[in-house]
């Protein structure tokens, strides 16, 4: 029932999924997957729990990957989980913000699996706890706006595509009235590639230790 519900958010994008589109691709009434998931808001976190459980968490608590890397390599798994199944991301996003109670176990396994590998990294107490919504918010934030320059379908053109396109966006740049925005059009083309998404957090994970 999940997996079909996720094939309605590929196929369709979040306005495609309901009870009564998962119903009616089953072959079966709406009650019956009303009975089983609940309500609308129930089916979207159960798809999005589902696409989070796929996200390896391992490097995160391995003593023998440098800390640093293992949240690159973390954050780089789930930006392919996401890129792959890119309505997810939205449906995350707009989904209702009740406060943290509404996360789902792997949502917490993540949050979990980050504090352990920040710990391992020194961090203190309090910069561990920052941290951590730190990395979530880049990491999410930069995919979200991957995601939204796109038609949400996957698969998504490839990354060399989705740079093409943005620079081809910048030709029209007034260069007198922004002029050293102008000078950086081919770099800021690749803010949606893998290169800018691993510097930033990079830089940010670098920054943690410093302050």
């Amino acid at each position: 029932m999940i997996d079909t519900a996720l094939a309605l958010l590929d196929e369709g994008g979040t306005s495609a999924l309901s009870i009564g589109a998962v119903a009616a691709r089953l072959g079966v009434e709406a009650s019956a997957v009303a009975d089983a998931v609940g309500s609308r808001v129930e089916l979207e976190r159960a798809v999005i729990e589902r696409v989070l459980s796929a996200v390896p968490l391992g490097p995160l608590s391995d003593p023998g990957v440098e800390w640093t890397a293992a949240v690159i390599q973390f954050a780089l798994g789930l930006r392919d989980q996401l890129l792959a199944h890119p309505a997810v991301c939205p449906l995350m996003m707009a989904g209702p913000q009740d406060g943290p109670a509404a996360d789902g176990p792997a949502a917490r396994d993540i949050s979990e699996a980050l504090f352990i590998c920040l710990a391992r990294g020194g961090l203190p107490a309090q910069s561990r706890a920052h941290g951590v919504y730190a990395v979530l918010v880049q990491v999410l934030g930069a995919i979200a706006l991957d995601i939204a320059e796109t038609d949400g379908k996957p698969p998504l053109p490839p990354e060399s595509e989705r740079v093409r396109q943005r620079r081809a966006a910048l030709d029209d740049i007034d260069s007198v009235r922004w002029p050293r925005t102008t000078a950086h059009l081919d770099e800021i083309a690749a803010w949606n590639s893998v290169d800018q998404f691993v510097w930033a957090l990079r830089t940010l994970l670098t920054g943690m230790v410093a302050v």
